[in-house]
């Protein structure tokens, strides 16, 4: 009896974590699009929760001509053509829309609600451009008065391998700014920082708080010079 009330504890278990899953990752649909012109069009993609307001994916594409490409997104998803600057609402793909093909040349039915989803998208979408642009290095340092200096940052060697590079900057202490990339001699990393700031090269992911890591200082930027050259060392 105890081991059958233990089976069905754990059967439980896994259907209310299944359903807690199921509620909290967005559905996706998969579908293609296609473009039958001999012009090259520059299209976009761009999911958004009109229950959360925000955005859950997209990026944009160049379709050349009489090409197609594949998408799989949250649903749904609002493609849209990119012309003269401006974005033109093209169709809008949904659940039951799944394994379709739409062409570019081709007009879909959208409605009222959903030209107010995408203009809410991307009102959400400027927002949050707006907010990362305002809170970025080069915005706080401009606020705060601090000069910012060029530095290149080189690898260590002719054969180019993987860095972490962090910035400990002059108004805190966030241990999780800085880069993880290749750099060899010839191929280094232009960056701007502010005055104060110290660069230390990492020994692992220092973003990651599982990973244990060791850093040392490379460069304190200083204000006698405006471009600044190090190597990892």
């Amino acid at each position: 009896m105890k081991t059958q009330l233990k089976t069905l504890f754990f059967i439980c278990s896994l259907l209310i974590t299944f359903i807690g899953q199921a509620q909290t990752e967005p559905s996706r649909v998969s579908f293609t699009i296609k473009n039958p012109s001999l012009k090259n069009r520059l299209i976009g993609f761009s999911s958004y929760n009109t229950q959360l307001q925000k955005i859950t994916g997209g990026y944009g594409y160049g379709l050349n001509a009489l090409a197609s490409h594949a998408v799989n997104l949250p649903s749904p998803v609002y493609v849209y053509q990119e012309k003269n600057g401006k974005k033109e609402l093209f169709c809008v793909v949904t659940q039951k829309d799944d394994g379709k093909v739409f062409f570019i040349n081709q007009n879909y039915e959208i409605t009222r609600e959903q030209y107010l989803d995408f203009a809410r998208a991307e009102m959400t979408q400027k927002n949050n451009e707006k907010e990362k642009d305002e809170n970025s290095i080069e915005s706080i340092a401009k606020k705060m008065g601090i000069k910012l200096v060029g530095v290149k940052i080189k690898g260590a060697s002719w054969f180019p391998s993987m860095a972490h590079v962090r910035y400990e900057l002059p108004w805190g202490n966030d241990k999780q700014i800085g880069f993880s990339t290749s750099l060899g001699k010839a191929k280094g990393k232009y960056v701007f920082l502010p005055l104060g700031t110290k660069i230390y090269q990492c020994s692992d992911k220092y973003w990651d708080r599982s990973v244990k890591f060791t850093e040392k200082l490379l460069l304190t930027i200083e204000g006698s010079k405006d471009d600044y050259t190090v190597s990892l060392q």
